[in-house]
């Protein structure tokens, strides 16, 4: 009753397999044969050891052959921190280039570590193509960003809400305040799809940290000629990303929420760039995506734009009334544990 049974092989194996959780010490094993003069042995309690135990049942045949059909019961080992796991990667040392695409560089995948943030305490997070940063929570799959300096964990939805539909930012556009996460329809949207799936539901919100974890900061424009209001921007090719965030000059910046979306900061260090293709880093997913960071107002054409990520993976450009997908950022515990995996596409981290 603790798992099902799959054949290994096909339904005629003699090998058959389940998972159960580190809390099942024991399982009975009960079997019996369609003949009812064959005898039937290694059945009864069974003491498991974590990992893979073997469990054979004999079964004899009214003319005296045998035959053996194992049941390989699996334990899981106990439960396990995540962001302990995240840390078992040895975190590199060197600087990555931050002026092109990661498909563009020698850098290597993995995760890095950066004290570029508002305390001055270290982030670690995961740049190139990393195939180690699965999760698997609420029923969605999604990939580790990084650790925050506070040692909360951030990660991204694979996909964007509902099958990757697609939303505008903003259906209004003719003013640089439409820029803004907090102006947007994209924000309201996003946190009814939260609220669904995750703040409805006890067993999962209590995973999740609200707070001031999300950035709406102006940062870097797209072009010298685009203007932000009272905010300072610098044009994207002379600006130097960082994890910081505060007030700019229009009065935004940390956003206090329980769900947002990544900032162009965070994609340039996952492997981003703008009109630089790149299918071969973790955020890459074949769809259009916003992320949360103003890319300016262009006055010629009295239009917001925001940071978004094309279907080649390169960073670009929205007009707010454009529609892209929306994938939600979360902020999990720091003692978040985890159930089972490797952090692989067929294994991932599973929250408990």
């Amino acid at each position: 009753s603790d798992c099902t049974l799959d054949p290994v092989f096909n339904s005629a194996t003699t090998e058959y397999s389940c998972k159960v959780p580190n809390s099942v010490s024991s399982v009975t094993v009960n079997a019996t044969a369609t003949s009812t003069k064959a005898k039937v042995r290694g059945l009864g309690a069974k003491d498991l050891a974590v990992g893979k135990n073997t469990l054979p049942i004999r079964v004899i045949a009214e003319d005296g052959s045998e035959k053996i059909y194992n049941v390989n019961v699996t334990r899981k080992a106990g439960a396990t921190s995540l962001k302990n796991e995240i840390i078992k990667n040895t975190a590199i040392i060197a600087n990555p280039t931050l002026t092109t695409s990661s498909n563009n560089t020698s850098d290597a995948s993995g995760l890095y570590k950066s004290t570029d943030t508002n305390t001055g305490e270290p982030t670690y997070y995961f740049r190139g193509n990393v195939t180690n940063n699965y999760v698997k929570f609420a029923g969605f799959t999604w990939r580790i960003v990084r650790i925050n300096e506070d040692g909360t964990i951030r990660i991204v939805m694979q996909d964007g809400i509902n099958n990757n539909a697609r939303y505008a930012f903003n259906s209004n556009y003719n003013n640089y305040t439409y820029m803004y996460y907090t102006n947007s329809q994209a924000k309201t949207t996003l946190e009814s799809w939260y609220q669904t799936n995750i703040g409805n539901k006890s067993d999962l919100a209590k995973n999740v940290v609200s707070g001031a974890y999300y950035c709406e900061q102006a940062k870097a424009k797209y072009d010298d000629s685009f203007t932000s209001g009272s905010a300072v921007m610098t044009t994207y090719n002379k600006y130097t990303p960082d994890f910081k965030c505060s007030s700019d000059g229009n009065g935004k910046g940390l956003v206090n929420a329980s769900v947002g979306l990544l900032t162009y900061d965070e994609v340039v260090y996952a492997g981003g760039y703008l009109s630089k293709s790149n299918s071969n880093y973790y955020l890459y997913n074949n769809t259009e995506f916003w992320t949360m960071s103003p890319a300016g107002f262009w006055g010629s054409r009295s239009s917001s734009y925001v940071w978004s990520v094309s279907t080649s993976g390169n960073i670009n450009l929205f007009i707010v009334n454009d529609t892209s997908a929306v994938r939600p950022v979360i902020i999990l515990n720091a003692d978040t544990q985890i159930s089972d995996g490797d952090g692989t596409k067929e294994n991932p981290f599973i929250v408990e």
